[in-house]
């Protein structure tokens, strides 16, 4: 499918104006949490660049970023078995992690990604994702510690999720019509 076709067949779920109020809300959550603390802000790649990025601008405590790129969706739209393409340059030993998604949906990526984080002697990992997509599947929904907005279980893509590679650079939330 053509970028412009995916775009063209999908419709508006959350508008821009409602993603940065979420994304205010979680900083708030954050700021709280890691008061007096310095974080590693781990982004999970590729996804977690955009909305990592805002997020990143409004946090009030010192952190260093890096990232992980681990995926289960390679380039289509179902997941699968783990990928590690990336592991932080950074280490994480005796460290307090951000774990950043741009998407909680099944779970299991960042459940693998905070594993070997604690398996690499961190101190704490705090996993965070922009969106909660809400159903029975993987994980619980409350394995999650943190979520700026729920979602319906639809293949949504922008504020950093594609379409088969294409639309991470949306400001705003669109399901796929399929």
């Amino acid at each position: 499918m053509k970028a412009q076709e995916i775009f063209d067949k999908s419709s508006l779920l959350i508008e821009n104006a409602e993603v940065m109020q979420a994304v205010d809300r979680l900083a708030d959550k954050l700021n709280q949490h890691f008061e007096g603390k310095q974080p590693l802000f781990l982004s999970v790649m590729n996804g977690a660049m955009i909305p990592g990025a805002w997020l990143a601008t409004r946090l009030k405590f010192p952190i260093q970023m890096d990232f992980v790129h681990a995926t289960r969706y390679a380039s289509g739209t179902q997941g699968g078995i783990i990928d590690f393409r990336a592991k932080p340059a950074k280490s994480v030993k005796d460290r307090d992690i951000l774990l950043f998604d741009d998407i909680y949906d099944e779970g299991y990526t960042l459940e693998a990604i905070r594993d070997w984080c604690i398996a690499r002697g961190a101190k704490s990992v705090v996993s965070v994702a922009l969106v909660r997509k809400l159903h029975s599947r993987g994980l619980s929904r409350d394995w999650l510690d943190y979520f700026g907005l729920d979602v319906p279980d639809v293949y949504i893509f922008g504020c950093g999720m594609d379409a088969y590679e294409h639309w991470r650079e949306l400001s705003e939330i669109r399901v796929l019509e399929t």
